[in-house]
């Protein structure tokens, strides 16, 4: 059954760009790099939507940053407290089989040029491994971070252990549900 529209409206086409992107990616993983490379907003998009369907699975308050800000997205703690989350992607395995994250700003086209993240403008990262629907997150300041192919299936059973492990090495252990110190967030806020 198809919705019938209001007198008047009609449906956009889709511009040549988002049908070309339809098309390239229709085989995803199984797509040339050069594809990978012209489709990398669409695909860092598809990483940030992981990175939020795991953080809703976990009934965790999650939001987009701006396009210019130095993170992708806002995790608020219970209390109020702002974590920013930086998203990294990867499709493709190196060599000995691991994911290999390496931390660089955006390409030069980007609105912040390329070069090193600095400390200050993220407090969380998020590694997604598209091809195996996995994040792991760490506090870890490293320009360089590995998942290795053990760690993907205790990434799929446990998806918060590494998000715990990340609050703790924040300081906000009391964040993490069911903690002997957690406080009572509810008569917080009465």
């Amino acid at each position: 059954m198809t919705q019938l529209l209001l007198p008047g409206i009609t449906l956009p086409t889709r511009p040549a760009e988002t049908r070309d992107a339809r098309l390239a990616l229709a085989t995803y993983p199984d797509i040339p790099v050069t594809d990978l490379c012209r489709h990398a907003k669409v695909l860092g998009r598809a990483a940030e939507f992981l990175v939020d369907s795991v953080l809703t699975r976990l009934a965790e308050r999650v939001y987009p940053a701006d396009e210019y800000e130095r993170h992708d997205r806002v995790w608020i703690l219970p209390g109020g407290t702002p974590i920013r989350i930086q998203v990294k992607t990867r499709h493709s395995q190196a060599a000995n089989g691991a994911y290999v994250f390496d931390l660089k700003q955006r390409s030069a086209r980007g609105s912040t040029g390329k070069g090193p993240y600095l400390p200050e403008d993220f407090d969380l990262l998020a590694m997604v491994v598209l091809t195996e629907n996995i994040v792991a997150f760490t506090a870890d300041w490293q320009t360089r971070h590995v998942i290795g192919p053990g760690e993907i299936p205790a990434l799929r059973r446990h998806p918060r252990a590494t998000l715990d492990e990340a609050l703790m090495r924040l300081g906000h252990a009391n964040a993490i549900p069911g903690r002997a110190d957690e406080p009572d967030w509810l008569d917080l806020a009465a």
